[in-house]
């Protein structure tokens, strides 16, 4: 939906033929890969803020050092299991 909009919105493409041009391209794979993308990456997110909440300690400051360091954890670990997933499912 968020493709759609943006390409009939902003670039001006014909809403028809951009749904027609989808159906036509679009595979089950690809949304296969997407939901398995979606679910690793939330575990990720979820693990790493869950972890580090839990290792937290010194108030506030230890709270926001927790959030930091959940943040940047969980960014780098997505990157990874992106490129992993994808060298591993398009192989």
């Amino acid at each position: 939906m968020g493709g759609y909009l943006v390409a009939t919105r902003s670039l001006d493409f014909n809403g028809a033929t951009y749904l027609r041009n989808t159906v036509d391209f679009l595979e089950a794979a690809d949304v296969n890969l997407g939901l398995i993308k979606a679910a690793v990456f939330g575990f990720i997110i979820s693990v790493m803020g869950a972890f580090q909440g839990y290792h937290s300690r010194g108030g506030a400051l230890g709270v926001g050092r927790a959030t930091t360091n959940a943040v940047v954890g969980a960014a780098v670990l997505i990157l990874a299991a992106n490129y992993l997933i994808t060298a591993v499912y398009v192989d």
